[in-house]
């Protein structure tokens, strides 16, 4: 994600969370280091002001295949001025829960979907910023399911430098074990020697 894209999304949030009249619309509450955070609430979109979190999405769907041994549990990290639980502002019957697990010391501003929503139609900029995001994730995802119908050296290769480019939060061998879809013996067997040949190329 940009620098100048997450500028944007922390000024409109920053907005909205100013301009708010009821605490059901926006609130702001915070999360220790290690803990949990579990929603299944479809109405809540999420923004990081502080920090950093683990999230597993959990996906229940008719609109998906439900194969036998097929994780549908999805990792990924989210950082400061990132927005999570954006696919909320579709209206399709997708069952979806989040859990959020902190990294650090975390602050997050929840917000209502309809008053978001509502907020970006009468101000088109910031209904073009948000589809910017939704854009970029969207690209995100489909590189990452090319990198995921590779081997597990290129599936942690992929986690380790997506985290690196675009996060910067630090990575241990379980956080990426689970952002790469591999145990965490083969992570940590292979860390070491995956980045120093990254170094080198």
């Amino acid at each position: 994600m940009t620098k100048e894209l997450k500028k944007s999304i922390k000024k409109i949030v920053a907005e909205i969370q100013e301009n708010s009249l009821d605490k059901q619309w926006v609130s702001e509450f915070s999360m220790r280091k290690r803990e949990r955070y579990h929603s299944a609430d479809p109405s809540k979109i999420y923004f990081i002001k502080k920090g950093s979190l683990l999230v597993s999405k959990t996906i229940i769907s008719s609109a998906i295949l439900d194969v036998p041994g097929i994780n549908n549990m999805i990792y990924e990290i989210f950082a400061e001025s990132e927005l999570v639980a954006l696919e909320n502002i579709s209206d399709e019957k997708i069952g979806l829960t989040f859990e959020l697990v902190a990294l650090d010391e975390t602050s997050i501003v929840s917000i209502d979907k309809e008053y978001l929503l509502n907020y970006c139609t009468n101000k088109p900029s910031f209904m073009e910023i948000l589809l910017k995001y939704v854009t970029l994730k969207n690209l995100q995802y489909e590189e990452q399911s090319l990198a995921f119908l590779g081997s597990r050296e290129q599936r942690l290769s992929w986690s380790i430098v997506h985290q690196k480019q675009n996060s910067g939060v630090g990575m241990n061998n379980r956080i990426l074990s689970k952002l790469s879809s591999v145990d965490e013996s083969f992570a940590s067997r292979n860390i070491k020697k995956i980045t120093k040949f990254m170094k080198i190329n």
